[in-house]
């Protein structure tokens, strides 16, 4: 089983799965307001794990369209369960996990 995740890159999905669509969701069911929730959660949170996301994906050799999940899972949350002025995080999250993405070597130069 652990084989087919890393064939077909399952840990990425699971993480645009989790942080784009599952926290977006239960975030409904907090007693956090939706300016904390937009600050914090989503702004701290999600630019980190893209940044953190982007910088997996090439420091383990993938290829570059797993770039694309994150973002994707994020808008689809956000699409879901948050209001239209949030939609752009979606964008911030891409360039940001591209940026990460590109901005760090491949494991054979950082020997």
């Amino acid at each position: 089983m652990t084989e087919k995740i890393r064939k077909f890159n399952g840990q990425y999905w699971l993480i645009a799965l989790v942080v784009g669509v599952m926290i977006p969701w239960l975030l409904r069911f907090t007693s956090i307001s939706r300016f904390h929730q937009i600050v914090w959660l989503l702004f701290v949170v999600d630019f980190v794990l893209a940044a953190v996301v982007g910088w997996w994906i090439r420091r383990t050799e993938r290829t570059g369209w797993l770039v694309w999940l994150f973002p994707v899972g994020c808008f689809v949350g956000l699409y879901l369960f948050f209001p239209t002025y949030v939609y752009y995080l979606a964008l911030v999250d891409l360039g940001i996990s591209y940026l990460a993405y590109g901005l760090t070597g491949p494991r054979a130069s950082l020997r």
